[in-house]
């Protein structure tokens, strides 16, 4: 059997005839002193939880010594301020021996052994579903009608001509096939339509 309990802000592990090292206690050597904050106890293979602590448990142990622990080294220092701290730090202890553990009025709440799973009840199928069928379209939707074809224009001759060469053809009635283009990959340029101008006029 054993009991946790709280002492000193910390928790310990107490069995009978344990030794416990724990922090300083206002106590001499021999003395008895009762730890009543049990958290935690474990009885006849049962284990009993506090709701926080167990209802009238207790440990009960004696003071064996006092004593400190091995030194610790503490330094300190501040960089480019020549402040510079070595410090030695014995933390204090009690070592303590367990005489009795106390298990009040607590009742258990997590036996040890485990009992065998319960197994789930089956469950009922789920009534099936009525499928709804969808009802089928007894006309076909009307398609569009196609709409009349207008009169389909002459499609036109593209050429790779500068706005204002256009304009100066246009204006004179010129044939853009017969122009002979001299800019980047056959651009047809002003030049090249006042040149064909001037020869169908010559001509």
């Amino acid at each position: 059997m054993y009991a946790i309990f709280e002492a000193k802000g910390k928790q310990f592990r107490a069995e009978p005839d344990a030794t416990l090292r724990m922090p300083t206690l206002d106590a001499e050597p021999g003395d008895r002193v009762t730890f009543d904050n049990v958290l935690l106890a474990e009885r006849n293979d049962e284990i009993i939880v506090g709701q926080p602590s167990l209802d009238g448990a207790a440990v009960a142990a004696e003071v064996i010594r006092h004593g400190r622990d091995d030194k610790i080294i503490v330094y300190k220092m501040k960089r480019r301020k020549g402040y510079r701290l070595k410090q030695g730090h014995r933390q204090g202890f009690t070592e303590v021996r367990v005489l009795d553990i106390d298990f009040g009025k607590g009742k258990s709440v997590a036996p040890k052994a485990e009992a065998a799973p319960k197994k789930p009840a089956p469950k009922a199928a789920a009534p099936e579903k009525a499928v709804a069928e969808k009802p089928v379209a007894e006309k076909a939707a009307p398609t569009k009608a196609a709409k009349p074809k207008g009169e389909e224009k002459p499609p036109v001759a593209e050429f790779d001509i500068t706005d204002s060469a256009r304009e100066m053809a246009e204006e004179a009635g010129l044939d853009l096939s017969t122009v002979e283009g001299t800019g980047k990959e056959g651009r047809i340029l002003k030049s090249d339509v006042q040149k064909a101008i001037k020869e169908r006029d010559e001509a």
